[in-house]
């Protein structure tokens, strides 16, 4: 019996197509979206099976799905890398402005409201970096324009200006000529902007002048006389630089002539004065205090006069405001004084325990810190502008620096820092004050035998 040939068994289709709309949405086959058919619905029929129908459905073509595949994989890839770019971009951003925060941290130390730009000013008070040891009873600071060296009084010991860098270095000292540590006593110093030094001292009603390195220049002997003015009008010519002297316990001028030999003069007849202050204003005038009895003034030296290098016909024009008493528009022992951006002369009425505030022409504005609360003075004396217009006044018997807000007209009181003590950071009659350009603050602590600094 011959045997029927067997038919070949139909090939099992990957998938099963189902008829039933629902069940296609369940189960789509990937890279073919499904399409609605506008037809209209009929009844399916009954599904066969494709052995019975004998035929196979058609396969779906596995290159094209694969091809697909890869190319979604490949684009969530590009997105992904976007992402992860975008990111590091983030990250390198904010490690720059960190690192831009650093170095500036390590060239200018300052706490961090003062590193971070602010949409508005933030007032708080200065933190304590070091002290500088190496002076005996500290009166007056005061900076180069540079801002390289520190120039400090003594009131102890030699009674000598000495000079340090900004680190407490000490570079050198100097005194004035022919005297003795018992016939000096110099005491609030200022420097001008071609880098002299001048110096207020108390026993020789005299204002010292010198150069960067100290070396003597001249002295103003009263506030419209000079000693190299007095010598050359009586000799008839200058003397040389560092060939004369006067010292105010003596009773003669000495100089060198031109053959270098020693010569005397007799003593100049003197004005009454005491310089106290000493101060340079942002156009250059000389602003000093004079406290000699009957007057205690605000004496301005124009300009024009003291950037002068020859000082052999001295005679300034002097304007001055201010007499001696309690009254609002007097002072007792006025310790130094100011002009603030507007131009309004600001002086530290000492013994008056308060601030007056003075008109360009000398008429009395107001009068700040007079009373009791944290803005009251009790003996103000040194005091400094900061950049922001801040006005920090040393309180000696207070034992704090207090700082007044002068960008407005209306100055008011801010805060205040320090304490009485002999730790960091503590006073014990602090007497005078100066900042530099990058915030540092340097502050003459006299009976702590030190030169505080701190910054903002």
């Amino acid at each position: 019996m011959t045997a029927s040939p067997q038919e070949p068994p139909a090939e099992r289709p990957e998938e099963t197509i189902h008829a039933d709309p629902q069940a296609a949405e369940e189960s789509p086959v990937k890279g073919f979206p499904l399409e609605e058919s506008s037809a209209p619905l009929e009844a399916a029929p009954a599904p066969q099976s494709a052995a019975a129908e004998g035929d196979a459905p058609p396969a779906m073509p596995e290159t094209a799905a694969a091809t697909d595949a890869l190319e979604d994989d490949a684009v969530e890839e590009e997105r992904r890398r976007k992402r992860l770019l975008a990111a590091l971009a983030l990250v390198l951003l904010a490690l720059c402005g960190v690192g831009g925060l650093f170095v500036r941290y390590l060239h200018r130390p300052q706490p961090l409201p003062e590193l971070l730009p602010v949409a508005v000013e933030v007032n708080y008070p200065p933190h304590y970096l070091f002290a500088i040891y190496d002076v005996d009873g500290p009166l007056g600071v005061a900076l180069s324009p540079m801002g390289d060296r520190l120039y400090v009084t003594e009131s102890g010991g030699d009674r000598l200006v000495k000079m340090f860098d900004t680190q407490g270095n000490l570079l050198g000292s100097f005194s004035p000529p022919r005297t003795t540590p018992a016939q000096r006593s110099p005491v609030y110093i200022a420097t001008d902007v071609q880098g002299r030094v001048f110096v207020t001292d108390r026993l020789q009603h005299a204002i010292f002048v010198y150069d960067r390195e100290g070396h003597y220049l001249d002295t103003i002997l009263t506030p419209g006389l000079t000693l190299s003015e007095y010598i050359a009008k009586h000799t008839g010519s200058p003397p040389a630089r560092g060939t004369f002297a006067y010292n105010i316990f003596e009773e003669e001028v000495y100089y060198h002539d031109e053959e270098g030999e020693e010569q005397t003069l007799p003593r100049p007849d003197r004005a009454v004065w005491a310089p106290l202050g000493v101060a340079f204003d942002p156009a250059g005038r000389m602003i000093v205090t004079d406290v000699a009895r009957g007057h205690h003034r605000v004496l301005v030296f124009p300009m024009e006069t003291i950037a002068r290098a020859d000082w052999t016909d001295f005679a300034p024009e002097i304007f001055q405001f201010g007499s001696f008493g309690e009254a609002d528009n007097q002072f007792q022992f006025p310790n130094k004084a100011l002009v603030d951006a507007q131009g309004r002369f600001v002086v530290s009425d000492g013994n008056n325990g308060r601030l007056s505030v003075w008109s360009a022409d000398g008429q009395l504005l107001s009068l700040l810190g007079s009373g009791g609360g944290e803005g009251g003075l009790n003996l103000p004396r040194g005091m400094a502008f900061d950049d922001r217009q801040r006005l920090h006044v040393v309180d000696a018997v207070g034992q704090v620096v207090r700082v007044y807000d002068f960008a407005k007209d209306q100055p008011a009181f801010l805060f205040a820092f320090g304490a009485m003590g002999t730790l960091e950071g503590q006073f014990n009659y602090p007497n005078d004050i100066v900042i530099d350009a990058h915030g540092r603050l340097y502050i003459a602590d006299r009976a702590n035998n030190r030169v505080q600094v701190w910054s903002y």
